[in-house]
């Protein structure tokens, strides 16, 4: 509805906040998946809630690619009033500001804002030219832009080339009432709640519970399924990772990429279907098995894995398409226009029921003109017969 409003109005007109504002805060939301400015802006609170100075970074990525945008206008305008043009430069400013000191124990430097900067204006280029390659076999960009130029602002800033990445325990493992000495159960649902936190590289329950709580009011269904993923992906941690390493998942460092990967397929970019569903957790297996693939190597070059694994898979999987009717609700094919994941699927299923009604009717009418031809000639035949009397 504020887009709607807004569509009309002049950007370099008295209107230029507000439109911004909206694109900004819409982009906040959009990693994941949230296309709503109050609950992007819900979600910013969370961020600052975790540290002011992500926050800022938040701000400054984001506001950055906004602005960018808005005056080179390189994204059709679709893309860019729900804040898909920008919310790149959101991860690069919050993500990078979180990760870059965790991982190299580092304080926040100049280089490193700097490299914000200049991250979120490329990052709109990137976007913009994945754009105009991958439309044209109708797939999205996603979180592309911003993993490419993560690794390269992680690669130049290295502060020391044998430095080790510092992991620290954020959960008492050992606590007697929440495992059985090897798995805290407790953990694995701490890890579950926070993977929605660790979209934004955010560690924390409470930021964690205020994104979820947005995601929820966004869309129930999303955030079923969003719930789903990170719990498939941080069971499967728990299967190919050495216990000393279990902390990973009860920080959602292994449900993240996983529930990114569940809710794109099954609901976001798939109108939901029982079709949509299993190819959903197809893409959360594969992107488990593609995570650990890759955190082998990227940890000997001391980077993390961003979400690297969940787009590489899910865009392969958004080429996959059914070449016959589905015989089980809708068939599954991208989402023609995007919307809230409840009204896609009732659309689509809809649509789905009005094709099987009309093949209905088109098979019934020719079996009542091949049944009429019969009788037709049946009875032409018995006529023939007749002897006159």
């Amino acid at each position: 509805m504020v887009t709607s409003y807004l569509n009309d109005k002049d950007v370099y007109s008295r209107w230029f906040l507000p439109i911004n504002l909206n694109i900004f805060l819409r982009a906040v939301g959009q990693p994941a998946f949230v296309n709503n400015p109050l609950l992007g802006l819900l979600i910013l609170v969370a961020i600052f809630l975790f540290n002011w100075q992500v926050g800022l970074g938040c701000i400054l990525g984001g506001g950055v690619a906004t602005l960018t945008e808005v005056v080179l206008g390189l994204h059709p305008w679709d893309l860019v009033g729900n804040g898909v043009c920008s919310f790149n430069g959101v991860l690069v400013g919050t993500v990078i500001s979180i990760l870059y000191p965790g991982v190299y124990g580092v304080e926040r430097s100049t280089g490193m804002w700097v490299a914000i900067v200049i991250g979120a204006v490329t990052s709109v280029f990137f976007a913009s030219a994945f754009n105009n390659f991958l439309s044209k076999v109708n797939v999205p960009y996603m979180a592309l832009p911003f993993n490419i130029i993560a690794v390269c602002v992680f690669l130049s800033l290295q502060p020391n080339p044998q430095i080790e990445i510092t992991e620290k325990m954020t959960f008492n493992a050992s606590d007697p009432y929440c495992g059985d000495g090897s798995v805290s159960w407790c953990g694995v649902g701490r890890g579950v709640i926070v993977s929605m936190g660790q979209v934004y590289a955010v560690d924390a329950v409470v930021p964690s519970l205020v994104m979820n709580l947005a995601v929820l009011l966004a869309s129930p269904l999303l955030f079923t399924m969003s719930t789903l993923g990170a719990t498939i992906g941080s069971l499967m941690a728990l299967t190919i990772l050495p216990e000393e390493e279990f902390h990973q998942v009860y920080s959602g460092l292994w449900g993240y990429n996983a529930l990114l990967s569940m809710a794109a397929v099954s609901c976001v970019f798939f109108p939901f279907s029982p079709a949509a569903f299993m190819a959903g957790i197809v893409n959360t297996f594969a992107t488990v098995g593609i995570q650990a693939g890759l955190k082998a190597n990227m940890d000997k070059n001391h980077l993390p894995v961003f979400t690297l694994p969940m787009t590489l898979c899910t865009l392969v999987m958004l080429m996959a398409a059914q070449s016959r009717p589905s015989k089980c609700g809708s068939p599954l094919a991208r989402t023609e226009v995007m919307s809230y994941p409840e009204k896609q699927a009732v659309q689509a299923w809809r649509s789905a029921k009005q094709t099987v009604y009309h093949q209905c009717n088109q098979k019934c009418l020719r079996r009542w003109w091949i049944q009429c031809w019969l009788r037709m000639s049946a009875w032409k035949c018995v006529k023939g017969r007749r002897k006159p009397s």
